[in-house]
C-alpha cells in the first residue's frame, strides 16, 4: 500500500499555485536593459492592430530570454523593426557604438499563428545578435490539460498538447478516453526537428506507454508487459528508453533499446531495484551515460544518480550516490542539457517547491518561493529557462522562468489543469 502512495506521488500534481511566484536566485545576474520600439510601419499590408499583437510577441520574448529586459529609459542595446509591405526588418545597435547590425527578410503572412513563429525567430536572431548565442523562443514544449468527462462527471481524461514555448499556438494531439501523463520528445539528429513523442496512457487500465507525432498523430503502443510502465524518458543520443514498471513486483528501474524509426528494440533490463522501496522518475544525463532518478530506500523519497550499469551487473555492486539532503519528498528531477544542474520539486515548509542541485558548486539551492505547490520542472535548451506547472485546488497553470530572473510568468489560461510539461530539446537553429 506504501508503494502504491509513493508512486501516486511521484506521477500526481498538487494542489495549490498562485499567478505570482517569486524566485530565489542564488547568483543573481544582472539583465542588460534593451529599448525595443514599436514596429515602424512603412506602407505594409498590415493593420496597426495586428503589428500591435506583434509588439506584443517580441516584447515579450525580448523581455523572458534571460538576458535582457524592456527599458527604453537607460538601454544598453536598441531594437528598430520596421515593417514593408509584408516583410520584417531588424535594426540593431549597441547604444554605445555606433556600429549596427540589420536583419532583413523576415516574411510575414497576416496568419498571427504562422507569424508569431516568425516573430519568434526573429527574437532569436536578436539574442544571437548580442549574445553569441541561440535563444529559445522557436522552442516548442509538450503539457497535458485534465478535464472532467463532464460537468456532473467524477471521471476525468487528460490529453497531450503542444504550444510555442510561452503557451501560444497550442494544439491537442492526442484523443484519448483515459488519463495521458508525463509526455516527452524524442530526440532527433542534428539538422532535424523533433516530432516523435512518448507519453503514457491509462486508456487500458493500466499505464503503458505510447507514441505519437505532432505532424499526423498517428498513435502506437509501445510496451506490452506486465503490469506498469511509467515516467518513460528518453536518452540525448536516442538510443535508450529509461522507465518504470512493477513487473516484477515492485516499482523499479528499466531501460531498452530505442530506435526513432523502428521502437523499442530488444527486451526490457531492470537496472535498479531495492527491497520495500520505490524508484521514480528517471532522467538521463547529456552524456546517457547516467540516470538520476528517486527513490525511497533510505526512508523520504530522495534523488539519486546513477552510472547505467553494463548488462549483468549485480545490483548489490550499485551504489547510486544521493544528491537532495535537505528536504523531504523530492520528485520529478530534470537534468539540465549542459549537465551542470538538475532541478527538482521538494516539500519546504508544507509546500512542494522547485529546487537546484548544482554539481559544479556541489550544493542545492531554492529556486521558487511562496504559496503553492511547484512541480514537474523541464529545462530549456539553453540550460538556463525552466518551466513547471503549478497548482491551486481548482486549478493548475504552466509557468516560464529562467535562473537570472526573480519573477516567474504564467503561460497558459483557460479551461483545464495543465501539467507534465516538457521542453523540446533543440537540434536544429534557423537563425
Amino acid at each position: 500500500m506504501f508503494r502504491i502512495a509513493f508512486l501516486t506521488l511521484l506521477i500526481c500534481s498538487s494542489l495549490l499555485g498562485a499567478d505570482e511566484i517569486i524566485i530565489q536566485l542564488d547568483n543573481e545576474q544582472k539583465l542588460a536593459p534593451l529599448a525595443l520600439y514599436p514596429i515602424r510601419d512603412e506602407q505594409s499590408e498590415l493593420s496597426s492592430d495586428y503589428l500591435k499583437s506583434l509588439d506584443r510577441i517580441l516584447h515579450f520574448d525580448l523581455n523572458h530570454n534571460g538576458r535582457t529586459v524592456c527599458d527604453v529609459q537607460n538601454p544598453v542595446f536598441v531594437v528598430q523593426p520596421t515593417l514593408r509591405g509584408k516583410t520584417l526588418s531588424l535594426s540593431l545597435q549597441l547604444k554605445k557604438s555606433e556600429t549596427a547590425k540589420r536583419i532583413d527578410g523576415i516574411f510575414l503572412t497576416g496568419n498571427l499563428a504562422k507569424d508569431r513563429q516568425q516573430i519568434h525567430l526573429a527574437a532569436d536572431s536578436i539574442h544571437k545578435a548580442f549574445f553569441g548565442k541561440p535563444g529559445i523562443c522557436n522552442s516548442r514544449i509538450l503539457f497535458t490539460t485534465r478535464n472532467r468527462k463532464g460537468a456532473a462527471s467524477s471521471d476525468w481524461v487528460s490529453e497531450v498538447w503542444s504550444a510555442d514555448y510561452d503557451g501560444g499556438n497550442a494544439k491537442q494531439l492526442t484523443s484519448h478516453t483515459g488519463l495521458c501523463v508525463t509526455p516527452t520528445f524524442v530526440p532527433t539528429p542534428p539538422g532535424t526537428r523533433p516530432h516523435y513523442l512518448l507519453y503514457v496512457c491509462y486508456e487500458t487500465g493500466q499505464p503503458k506507454i505510447y507514441a505519437t507525432s505532432i505532424k499526423d498523430t498517428t498513435v502506437s503502443r509501445l510496451t506490452f508487459m506486465r503490469g506498469n510502465q511509467l515516467m518513460p524518458t528518453i536518452s540525448p543520443q536516442g538510443n535508450l528508453l529509461a522507465f518504470i514498471s512493477d513487473v516484477t513486483g515492485n516499482p523499479d528501474l528499466f531501460i531498452q533499446h530505442f530506435s526513432s524509426d523502428e521502437g523499442l528494440q530488444g527486451k526490457p533490463r531492470q537496472i535498479f531495484c531495492a527491497p520495500n522501496a520505490a524508484q521514480g522518475s528517471p532522467t538521463f544525463s547529456p552524456d546517457g551515460k547516467k540516470l538520476a532518478f528517486v527513490s525511497n530506500k533510505d526512508g523520504p523519497a530522495r534523488i539519486y544518480v546513477l552510472d547505467i550499469p553494463l548488462e549483468g551487473t549485480s545490483v548489490k555492486q550499485l551504489a547510486p550516490r544521493l544528491i537532495s539532503k535537505r528536504n523531504t519528498n523530492n520528485t520529478c528531477p530534470a537534468w539540465s542539457p549542459d549537465g551542470t544542474k538538475i532541478a527538482y520539486s521538494a516539500t519546504t515548509a508544507g509546500t512542494r517547491q522547485i529546487w537546484i542541485y548544482d554539481f559544479t558548486l556541489q550544493k542545492e539551492w531554492q529556486l521558487t518561493d511562496g504559496y503553492g505547490h511547484k512541480e514537474n520542472p523541464t529545462w530549456g535548451p539553453d540550460s538556463l529557462h525552466l518551466l513547471f506547472n503549478s497548482s491551486t485546488p481548482t486549478t493548475s497553470e504552466l509557468f516560464l522562468t529562467n535562473l537570472n530572473q526573480k519573477s516567474a510568468t504564467k503561460i497558459t489560461s483557460g479551461p483545464g489543469e495543465k501539467r507534465f510539461p516538457a521542453w523540446e530539446p533543440l537540434t536544429m537553429r534557423t537563425l
